[in-house]
């Protein structure tokens, strides 16, 4: 951030929506429920004038003073709903229920917090070469260049198409079993590019990008540019299962098994900390080679809970210390998430703004199942991947390695030493990862190369774990 720049915005903008929704009993059996909703939005505008904007970051040399910050595409976002819940005998044992979607996502604050103020004239984000240290601005005349961070001027409005279908079937008085298939479809969604403006690339006759050493950048007249473009989508599938049966004597349990696959071309989130594999966009030439699982995915997910009133005396003494415990429990056990390993400096010549933009190595032909080798100390192998050659990014598919899965268990113990209609105090005693397993994160090293072209010892360690160990806790609660 280069001295006099100015973050202070005064960003305005206005948002209407509105619907129209018919709840229908078809049959005695059979109800319908059918609705379409309309949601428009004003471009931000900014009450001081500090606006600027490129219609086109790769050939414009300067950005456009004032508004609008992009071309609005929410005048036709009508959004038709439906569902429908199906008594299937007239008993109320078997219902069958369904629905489906189409749901925008407005662009608003959370899209100029960042690129409505990182924009030249009024913010100037220098990336010096080689800066002095401690006075950064003081390197050579030439090498500090402005690097905007900006927001595509031609956005396309991002939706999800969402669905779920159910059966729920009741076994017993006391037991009721559901499964389900859920499902959404990303189209036009949008992400943050690190940079765009990297060197221009030469398209060999087997269609590979080269990046010559030597190739200026897309648009000279600024190094990094960073944006947020509505051109990535998503796919999202599961088949849900769950079970709940409630006993006669004070006791129950639910259980719940998820089997899923999300599958994006970019995962970037706007709260960093949602999730760890951040793997970044290597081309904006082609975004079909970043396609691969969500860095969120879970591909098998279980829960169970269940709760427990133990008998004892109803009354007397023995009544206020033996009775009124009750036992909670809360396991959970998931699959990995998916992540990449990465080259760890510039080898395609891209220029970026970090250490590799997400550059993966080439893949050597190495059984799957002999590249994580499951330890802390190193979780996958690093030889089974090679560099690329220098101008090229590597073969590797993106988040084709899964880090450790997550096994956990909770319980509680908890007596009422006073209960009233609308009182109570609680003694209760909670145990968190009863079993003190550890569930460790992601490897915290993915690079596989420094920049002097050697291998790191460290890549593949894992310095994390995804959950504390054994806790347990004492409280006394008064709810009133």
């Amino acid at each position: 951030m280069v001295p006099g720049s100015d973050t202070t915005r005064g960003f305005r903008q206005r948002q209407a929506f509105g619907f129209v929704q018919d709840e229908w009993r078809a049959v005695r059996r059979l109800s319908l429920t059918l609705g379409v909703r309309y949601e428009t939005y004003s471009t931000p505008t900014e009450v001081n004038g500090k606006m600027a904007v490129f219609m086109d970051p790769l050939s414009d040399t300067a950005p456009r003073i004032g508004g609008p910050l992009f071309r609005n595409p929410s005048r036709k976002n009508f959004a038709p709903r439906g569902a429908f819940a199906w008594d299937v005998f007239g008993e109320g044992k078997t219902i069958v229920r369904g629905g489906a979607g189409i749901f925008f996502d407005l662009i608003s604050s959370r899209n100029v917090l960042v690129a409505g103020n990182r924009m030249p004239p009024f913010f100037q984000r220098a990336a010096p070469a080689n800066p002095p240290f401690p006075n950064l601005l003081d390197a050579p005349p030439g090498t500090v260049v402005i690097a905007p961070d900006t927001l595509d001027y031609h956005l396309v409005q991002p939706y999800t198409a969402q669905f779920q279908f159910r059966i729920q079937q009741q076994l017993g008085a006391d037991t009721v079993v559901q499964v389900g298939y859920t499902g959404s479809r990303g189209v036009h969604l949008l992400s943050q590019l690190n940079n765009i403006n990297t060197a221009r690339p030469v398209t060999l006759a087997d269609g590979r990008l080269y990046f010559p050493p030597d190739a200026p950048r897309m648009n000279s007249a600024f190094a990094q540019i960073g944006t947020r473009r509505s051109a990535f989508d998503s796919n999202y599938h599961a088949l849900v299962l769950t079970a709940q049966r409630r006993f006669r004597r004070g006791a129950q349990f639910q259980v719940k098994y998820g089997f899923g696959k999300s599958i994006d071309n970019n995962s970037l989130t706007f709260v960093q900390s949602d999730f760890t594999s951040d793997d970044g966009v290597p081309t904006v030439f082609n975004y079909r080679v970043n396609r691969g699982p969500s860095d969120f995915d879970i591909r098998h997910d279980f829960a169970a809970n269940f709760s427990w009133e133990v008998p004892g005396p109803r009354a007397g003494a023995g009544k206020a210390i033996l009775g009124g415990w009750e036992v909670h429990g809360l396991a959970q056990a998931r699959s990995g998430q998916p992540f990449s390993a990465q080259i760890g400096f510039d080898r395609a010549n891209l220029r970026p703004s970090n250490a590799d933009q997400g550059q993966r190595p080439d893949a050597r032909a190495v059984p799957a199942d002999q590249v994580i080798l499951g330890q802390v100390e190193r979780w996958f192998d690093p030889l089974a991947f090679t560099l690329p050659a220098a101008g090229f990014l590597g073969n590797l598919g993106r988040n084709t390695l899964n880090g450790p899965g997550l096994v956990s268990m909770d319980v509680a113990l908890q007596k009422h030493i006073w209960r009233t209609d609308r009182h109570s105090l609680r003694l209760r005693v909670e145990c968190y990862n009863l079993t003190n397993h550890p569930s460790f994160a992601l490897p915290s090293d993915i690079d596989l190369w420094s920049d002097e072209h050697t291998r790191l010892p460290s890549t593949g360690r894992i310095t994390e774990t995804t959950t504390t160990s054994r806790q347990l806790q004492l409280a006394l609660r008064l709810t009133f």
